[in-house]
């Protein structure tokens, strides 16, 4: 009996190895949820980073791509506007050779050399200006 109670008081009284390794293990427990808790925030913060990174990059680029379709439209009404005047003022280049050929073969007048001359000039001008 008195090893039966003695027994019984071992199995609720423990070791001190036992203890000092159960608070050992513990104590490594906390400090490895502390290293994955800073660990967590670290990644949280880069994450974050990351976000407004993406953001900023993100608006750039709309920027850049409004700025360009910007750019592309005035062009486009640059040479729309360029056309127009082109179309009802000044002939094609095609249609200046094809006059020079044939004012060429014909004879002119020097008054209407000097007036075709002038007409040129103008064009030219005007070419000059809308550029």
């Amino acid at each position: 009996m008195l090893e039966n109670a003695v027994s019984d008081e071992n199995s609720v009284l423990i070791h001190p190895q036992e203890q000092a390794a159960k608070i050992r293990m513990e104590e490594e427990r906390k400090k490895l949820n502390e290293k994955i808790e800073q660990d967590i925030q670290e990644q949280l913060a880069l994450l974050k980073q990351i976000e407004e990174e993406k953001a900023r990059l993100e608006a750039d680029f709309l920027k850049i791509q409004m700025q360009s379709c910007l750019e592309e439209a005035n062009k486009k009404k640059e040479e729309e506007q360029g056309q127009l005047v082109q179309s009802h003022n000044l002939p094609s280049m095609e249609q200046q050779d094809q006059m020079e050929h044939e004012t060429v073969s014909e004879t002119r007048s020097p008054r209407e050399d000097s007036h075709l001359q002038t007409v040129r000039n103008f064009q030219q001008r005007l070419l000059q200006q809308n550029r």
